[in-house]
């Protein structure tokens, strides 16, 4: 019997408030059929392979937009206490559902429609299909990919690749905003040359490979270059949870070196610094024994740090580690250590020349600060609000700032600092710091730069980035595309490809920015017409962009969509941020990597000191998270009650 008949037996009231409900979810059904159809002719679909799973997604898509313009709370509310679903969860068939739950108001579903429908178990599969093209095959435990960040760092840590490849890693993330195509193809090679050697051992399975993303740099904003000041070198060392030593940074004492100075990792991958020597006593550095020491005096707090000798180079040059991180400035002396029982003559050496060193603006809030519109190097002055010479800096990219507007917002350093245009001059615009607080901030150099109230355009694919792809496209597998701001980029990034024959590779647009929030749909129907496609919501700039106490709603939105028409869909930025940056967990960041983790098709892990830990975590809470989701085992495997019910099997 089915429900109207039942209420058919109910007084007329009740009867007459069960019919107007069916007729208001009949509305709604059918005003969702006109305006989708309205507009599906709109857009057009250029593949041929798989042109009815494209329609299929395009039209529940479309779907699902007119049904999110509704307010739906009430009928919610009343067709879950009439025991009917709510049409939660119904973003993957939404014709689907709604006409299963008029079939409980004896409304029959329209036939005239051309609109394809589809059901719950064919969009699962559909989503299921187009993530596996993208990211590969599923591990068995689990339905959540695990992307890593690999960044210079990893070049040649053989161990830590297979640790990181058997604990969980799927997808190995290239970031091409850093470093250059040699660091880039060493990362790939030692990725690859790991995968090898565990399939040799029986340790990989046959055919399954880890798939490597590289992003584009894209149009980033960011600080421009600072005024150079001799000033202590920093010399950091990494570290452990516990504040130890993690491994020796390397560098070297060089006789010939004309400045002493932290290498740029594109400059040099094993070594990290170069300490310049003005003068050799007692025989030179060729004189030094491996493994001897070398002792100084910290420029900064004046505490004892020891170098010790590695390598024996050039009778100029040595290879050295350092333990603890420290500074160093011009003059300090290095003490050689050394064993009675050798008679080696003791030495000693002079810290030379330091390289300038960009400066740092400290900043708080009610400071004035200038954003030039050329690319002038920054600088420091007197930032009250009053003075006549405050501090300034530049951007890279400083024609955007013709965009800006008086009142509108500047976020630096990814939101950490805050500040108001108030005034715009020929020049430059001129800020005013409105954050922090009561701390003191600093502006460095190549920070990232947001604009969230300025609308600023910019394309998304660079010439630099064009010029990337001829590197992508040999060694990666999918390609992601950073500040998408509509489908167009997406159009230009494909168009690309398909002139260096590679139409077929994946293309991850990356959401962070506003325009690529309220775009994507449309940025969504461009995607179903390539053979790959996903999407990332990069919840860092995202946040800055739209504001931090609103990117749950939209992070959550952005998944909604996605479901809707079938793309996967990677959750990136800031997943377990405290247990790979310090070890610690954060139970928050539990709760996170947990349900919102499982709500997406790939989540992407950054890299830090306790990358592995973060891996092997993140796997262990995405494989019970599908236990939760799927077994429905959660109360019984975990939390057993005893003592209520007489079976055996509850004592």
């Amino acid at each position: 019997m089915s429900t109207i008949e039942n209420y058919r037996k109910l007084d007329t009231h009740k009867r007459e408030e069960f019919e107007a409900l069916g007729e208001k979810l009949n509305d709604i059904y059918i005003n969702i059929l006109e305006r989708a159809q309205k507009v599906h002719d709109k857009f057009h679909f250029t593949a041929v392979e798989n042109k009815n799973d494209q329609i299929r997604s395009l039209d529940n898509l479309l779907c699902y937009l007119v049904l999110r313009e509704q307010n739906l709370s009430a009928l919610q509310i009343r067709l879950s206490e009439e025991g009917l679903a709510s049409l939660a969860m119904s973003e993957s068939n939404v014709l689907f559902s709604i006409e299963q739950v008029l079939k409980h108001f004896g409304i029959k579903p329209v036939t005239t429609s051309s609109l394809h429908k589809i059901d719950p178990q064919s969009g699962r599969l559909l989503m299921t299909l187009r993530s596996k093209l993208m990211f590969g095959s599923m591990p068995k435990e689990r339905n959540t990919h695990i992307m890593v960040t690999l960044d210079s760092s990893d070049i040649y840590q053989y161990e830590l690749i297979e640790q990181l490849l058997e604990n969980g890693m799927d997808i190995a993330r290239i970031n091409c905003a850093h470093n250059t195509a040699r660091e880039w193809k060493l990362l790939v090679e030692t990725l690859r040359g790991v995968e090898e050697q565990l399939l040799q051992n029986g340790k990989m399975v046959e055919g399954r490979r880890c798939m490597i993303l590289m992003d584009l740099g894209g149009p980033k904003i960011r600080t421009g270059p600072m005024e150079p000041k001799v000033r202590p070198v920093q010399i950091s060392a990494p570290k452990d949870i516990h504040g130890r030593p993690l491994r020796l940074v390397e560098g070297f004492l060089d006789s010939e070196a004309s400045e002493t100075e932290v290498l740029n990792l594109e400059r040099a991958t094993s070594s990290s610094f170069v300490i310049a020597i003005s003068k050799i006593n007692y025989g030179g550095l060729g004189g030094l024994r491996i493994g001897q020491k070398i002792t100084f005096k910290d420029a900064r707090d004046g505490r004892p740090r020891n170098l010790t000798v590695l390598e024996r180079i050039s009778p100029t040059k040595v290879r050295i580690g350092l333990e603890h991180t420290a500074f160093l400035k011009e003059g300090i002396k290095l003490e050689c250590q050394i064993n009675d029982s050798d008679n080696d003559p003791k030495c000693s050496f002079t810290v030379g020349v330091t390289k300038p060193q960009p400066i740092e603006i400290s900043v708080e809030a009610g400071n004035l600060l200038r954003l030039y519109r050329d690319t002038r190097l920054g600088h420091g002055g007197d930032s009250n609000r009053f003075s006549d010479d405050p501090a300034g800096i530049s951007c890279t990219y400083p024609h955007i700032l013709d965009q800006v507007k008086v009142g509108q917002r500047v976020f630096i350093d990814d939101g950490k600092i805050e500040a108001i245009v108030r005034s715009s001059k020929k020049e430059y615009l001129e800020l005013e710091i409105v954050s922090p607080h009561g701390i003191i901030a600093k502006i460095k150099s190549n920070k990232g730069m947001n604009f969230p109230d300025s609308g600023i355009k910019t394309p998304a694919l660079t010439l630099e980035d064009i010029k990337n792809l001829d590197f992508i496209v040999e060694h990666a597998d999918l390609v992601g595309l950073s500040f998408v701001h509509g489908p167009q980029d997406i159009y230009d990034l494909h168009k690309e490809l398909t002139k260096l024959n590679r139409a077929d590779m994946g293309i991850v647009a990356k959401i962070e920015t506003s325009d690529s929030v309220h775009n994507l749909a449309r940025t969504l129907i461009a995607g179903l017409d390539l053979q790959k496609f996903g999407v990332l919501i990069a919840r860092g700039d995202l946040a800055v962009e739209v504001g931090f106490e609103n990117l749950a709603f939209i992070q959550e939105d952005i998944l909604c969509l996605c479901e809707a028409a079938h793309i996967p869909v990677i959750l990136a930025t800031q997943i377990l941020e405290s247990l790979t940056e310090s070890g610690l967990r954060s139970r928050p960041e539990i709760a996170d990597a947990l349900i919102m983790g499982r709500r997406a098709e790939c989540v992407m892990l950054s890299n830090g000191p306790n990358i592995l830990e973060a891996v092997r975590t993140l796997a262990r809470l995405l494989s019970s998270g599908e236990r939760y989701l799927i077994k429905y085992q959660l109360f019984s495997e975990f939390t057993k009650q005893y003592g209520v019910f007489d079976d055996e099997d509850m004592k």
